[in-house]
């Protein structure tokens, strides 16, 4: 089995999770694609990096992002930094050859997806970006579905995205509620459901969107006693339109009280349909229109499909496939997924290509709340 070194930058909530995904991977996946050795950490400071080495299993610590992606023995970079310091290392991985694991969105801003774009030209790595709902059994049961014709032409569609965290006014938060640091909730939450809703059901030709700031200013999380200027958006609602007239809306908040991490869609087509939430991840929900109809409704109504842990070999081993699954599973199969690929020599999905596109479509979405009226969509 072929050794491949890793580099992580960026050891938050994020980084962690990557770091744990790369753990359990041979747990999960017997043989792994890859015997994956984790090199070395970067952090923004010594006392940072020297924790995150200790706690998460690597052999070195940097406080140099470019230092950790030119090491020799690292073949496959991590980016869990802020958004704002996603192109400067991603800029640094291409020229040098590296394999990439992004986190969403992939820049902070439109211009950058852009110069990210001419970046690409030459690059022969693998990369793939870690929007990892599209990696539970019941999102991959719902795409082969629908690109078995299951639901027909779509008709209409609805997705929601929806967080409680920020409802209290007096909760310190951080850059992801700022324009500089390429925050706000199109970027964070939407980039999820509109991912998948493009994943599913094909590209989306224009929006019209309403946008709302909850509380325009807000104790700093990284510097306390301070507070900061919200400049970006807490809530958001969407209508859509594809090519083919089929309409859809859209709900992305994180000041929806009584929510958990609730990211929802329904998808409806002329002979079906199908439905998901994350916080029954276990089923996809389907309505098929060819079931009979008769006396006390027959065979028609919505069906629970239990998808649970059933992936597909090398997978679906452990845990057990019918023990209900969670939120870091779906992380582990896109992990294996990007390795897979690494191994096999082939692109991965959702490529960097596929986050430029949906990063070019959040701004959109944000100049249509700017502008409050409908905007084309980039094809």
């Amino acid at each position: 089995m072929r050794t491949c070194g890793v580099a992580l930058l960026g050891y938050g909530f994020m980084g962690r999770t990557h770091t744990f995904a790369h753990k359990a991977i041979p747990f999960y996946y017997s043989p792994p694609p890859l015997d994956c050795r984790l090199k070395v950490v970067c952090e923004a400071n010594e006392p940072l990096a020297r924790a995150a080495s200790a706690e998460g299993g690597f052999e070195r610590w940097t406080t140099d992002p470019l230092a950790a992606i030119g090491d020799d023995d690292v073949e496959i970079v991590h980016i869990s930094t802020p958004n704002q310091h996603h192109l400067p290392a991603l800029a640094a991985a291409i020229r040098a050859g590296k394999h990439i694991y992004v986190d969403k969105p992939v820049t902070a801003s439109l211009r950058e997806a852009d110069e990210l774009a001419g970046l690409l030209e030459g690059y022969r790595g693998v990369a793939q970006v870690a929007l990892q709902y599209r990696f539970f059994p019941a999102t991959l049961r719902a795409k082969q579905l629908i690109e078995e014709g299951f639901i027909g032409p779509v008709t209409h569609f609805r997705g929601c995205y929806l967080h409680s965290g920020s409802v209290d006014p007096n909760k310190p938060v951080n850059w992801k509620s700022t324009t500089a640091g390429g925050g706000g909730v199109i970027r964070d939450l939407g980039s999820h459901i509109l991912d998948l809703l493009t994943w599913l059901t094909g590209p989306m030709s224009e929006v019209c969107c309403a946008s709302r700031i909850w509380s325009p200013r807000r104790p700093s999380l990284d510097e306390p006693g301070t507070t900061i200027d919200i400049d970006v958006e807490d809530a958001v609602a969407m209508l859509l339109r594809r090519e083919d007239g089929a309409i859809g809306t859209v709900e992305v908040s994180k000041v929806a009280t009584g929510t958990e991490d609730e990211l929802r869609f329904e998808i409806h087509g002329r002979d079906g349909a199908v439905r998901f939430n994350l916080m029954q991840p276990n089923f996809l929900e389907v309505y098929d229109c060819r079931a009979k109809d008769g006396d006390f409704g027959g065979g028609r109504g919505w069906q629970q499909l239990a998808c649970v842990n059933k992936y597909p070999a090398p997978g679906g081993k452990f845990p057990n496939p019918k023990f209900s699954i969670g939120w870091i599973r779906s992380h582990i199969h896109s992990l294996y997924a990007f390795l897979a690929a690494v191994a096999e020599g082939r692109p991965a999905r959702p490529s960097l290509a596929d986050g430029i596109a949906l990063q070019r479509m959040l701004e959109a979405v944000r100049e249509s709340a700017r502008l409050g009226r409908w905007v084309k969509l980039p094809s």
